[in-house]
Parts: C-alpha cells; sequence; structure tokens
C-alpha cells in the first residue's frame, strides 16, 4: 500500500450494525468517512493542516453501491483512492472488499474546498501538487445530480443536536441517510434490500436548524420486485433545500 492507494481493515462491530444484523448504511458511511480522513491526514490534507491554510473540504455528491451487505463479526476492508480535479471539484473512490478479496460494493465521493472564513469556493489547482498524489485506479461509479422537483409528503423533522456535527461544526454527512431511515417506516425495513444510496448536498445544515423529511411523490417509482425512492431535506426556518437522496431498493 502507499499514500495514493490508501486500505483501512474493519471489523463489523455490534454498533455498526442495524436491527437485521448487518451492517448499515449509517454504519457503512463513517467507515468510509474513517478511511477518507486516515487517507487525508497522510497526504497533507488532515484538518490541523486545514485549519493552518483556512479551509476545509465538503462533500457536494456521493454515490453508494453494495452488491452485498456484512454481516456482524465480518472482516471488510475499504480502499480509498484520489482522482485528478475536475473544474473545482476533486473525485474520491472507494472500494469494499470482504476477506474473500471480492468487491461487494464501491462508493464515489465529490468534494469542494471551501475558505474558512468566508465559506467561498477556492480553486483546487494549486492546492497541492496533484501529479503525486493521484492513483491510477479509476473511479467505478459517477454520483449523479438528483433534481428538486415536483411534489413532496411530510415523512418526519429532526432538530439539529450537539451530537449531529462534525469538526467544521457542520451537520456530518452521514447523519442526513441517518435521517432517511429513521424517516421509513420499520415494517418496510423488515421487507426491503438497499442496493443503493445517491445524495446530493445543496446547503450547509448547521446547530439549532430543524429539518423535515420529504419523499417525492413524483420521481419515486415502485414495481412488484423494487423500487427508487426520492427524497430531499427542508430546512424548517427558511424553506432551503439541504439534500436530496435517492434510494434504490429491492423486495426480499
Amino acid at each position: 500500500m502507499n499514500s495514493k492507494t490508501w486500505s483501512e481493515v474493519f471489523k463489523i462491530s455490534s454498533q455498526s450494525v442495524n436491527a437485521r444484523g448487518v451492517l448499515g448504511l449509517f454504519g457503512l458511511l463513517n467507515l468510509l468517512q474513517e478511511t477518507a480522513w486516515l487517507h487525508a491526514e497522510k497526504i497533507g490534507f488532515g484538518s490541523e493542516q486545514m485549519a493552518r491554510d483556512r479551509m476545509y473540504w465538503v462533500i457536494t455528491r456521493q454515490i453508494v453501491e453494495m452488491k452485498r451487505w456484512p454481516t456482524f463479526g465480518e472482516t471488510i476492508r475499504i480502499q480509498t483512492w484520489l482522482r485528478p480535479p475536475e473544474g473545482a471539484f476533486v473525485m474520491r473512490g472507494f472500494k469494499i472488499i470482504d476477506s474473500q478479496d471480492q468487491v461487494i460494493g464501491n462508493c464515489t465521493t465529490s468534494f469542494l474546498a471551501l475558505d474558512q472564513a468566508t465559506g467561498r469556493i477556492l480553486p483546487v489547482e494549486g492546492i497541492r501538487p496533484w501529479n503525486e498524489l493521484i492513483a491510477d485506479e479509476l473511479l467505478t461509479l459517477e454520483a449523479e445530480k438528483i433534481p428538486v422537483r415536483g411534489q413532496y409528503k411530510k415523512l418526519a423533522q429532526f432538530a439539529v443536536r450537539n451530537s449531529d456535527l462534525d469538526i467544521n461544526q457542520h451537520v456530518n454527512n452521514a447523519k442526513y441517510a441517518q435521517w432517511i431511515l429513521d424517516a421509513i417506516p420499520f415494517e418496510l425495513h423488515k421487507i426491503l434490500k438497499l442496493n443503493s444510496y445517491s445524495v446530493n448536498f445543496l446547503a450547509e445544515t448547521k446547530l439549532g436548524d430543524t429539518v423535515e423529511i420529504e419523499q417525492s411523490v413524483d420521481d419515486s417509482s415502485e414495481t412488484a420486485v423494487g423500487g427508487s425512492t426520492v427524497y430531499r431535506g427542508v430546512r424548517i426556518s427558511d424553506g432551503k433545500n439541504l439534500f436530496t437522496a435517492r434510494l434504490n431498493w429491492e423486495r426480499r
């Protein structure tokens, strides 16, 4: 392993499995984030260095696809790497690999660099010598744009709490997925299997915000064997769209 391609090994613990005894989406997103964080520290993008540079990174889009979800006690390896910047965006790829060296999942995440004082987007070309950091590994997925359109129905509301915040005092990106999962009736969790999760982050969410989770009426679809459901998060105070997300699923 070199610094261009980074791997971390995790044993699926009781804290990261869901009610079915398998790694859940919220748990997986946290493991992906941990792997990316450790890689960033290795290549000079750690939190302390970013503070010295007066900047921080935000996720703009993410897509995760899983062939299967690992079970409690199973050991997995998460591999991550960076790709060349595309305009203002930096792309990071992931593979989730089981103990038999089989790829059971993939993920692509896009980032923007923001000025710590103003929140403005920073040009990334000169931030680091990218040729020294970019891996040869290609991205396996492309994060989609999920439009906000049509009618939505209200599902639940969540107030942002202290434990929801990350080091930048914004809501941790994995919390958005948790809010969606918590808004879905438990009876559906019993009979549906999640195959992929896509999310677009549209605005930052902070302490004191109340977020309403809504399900799209027009862009969601369902068949006898599976479906695709689109969600959005809306800040109650000003009606601003904070994120859109799509869950593709199948019936067990």
